[in-house]
């Protein structure tokens, strides 16, 4: 049996209540378009888990589902984020892997993606983008 894909965040939890990413306006806490474990809540408050240490957000600045989100998050470079250049293109989007939560480049609109990172394949989630 081989060992499982690095930065893998997939598996049973009980630890893990919900899921929570931010909203708009809180890049520069939390990623936009990346999912993290809700560990501890409070009526005003949650507890995420970020980077592998918690982290208090109110619950206003979050938006919070009960599980695990399964499709890649898009992401449109804007305001601070501008779009980049690659090389000979330029780059307006990102993915986020639904696992590992890391960005990833892509060409066109791909129905399902493979993370480079993780090694997990997905589908993207075109109905929303962050």
């Amino acid at each position: 049996m081989s060992a499982p894909p690095p930065y893998r965040r997939s598996g049973e939890n009980p630890a893990i209540r919900a899921w929570a990413t931010g909203t708009t306006g809180q890049a520069d806490v939390l990623r936009r378009g990346a999912w993290y474990p809700v560990v501890d809540e409070t009526p005003e408050e949650v507890v995420l888990e970020v980077d592998q240490a918690p982290l208090r957000v109110r619950r206003e600045d979050v938006r919070i589902r009960a599980d695990r989100p399964t499709m890649w998050s898009v992401v449109v470079r804007t305001g601070v984020m501008r779009p980049t250049l690659a090389g000979q293109k330029l780059v307006t989007s990102y993915a986020v892997c639904p696992d590992c939560t890391g960005r990833q480049e892509f060409d066109g609109e791909p129905e399902s993606m493979m993370c480079t990172r993780c090694r997990r394949a997905a589908k993207v989630d075109w109905q929303t983008t962050y």
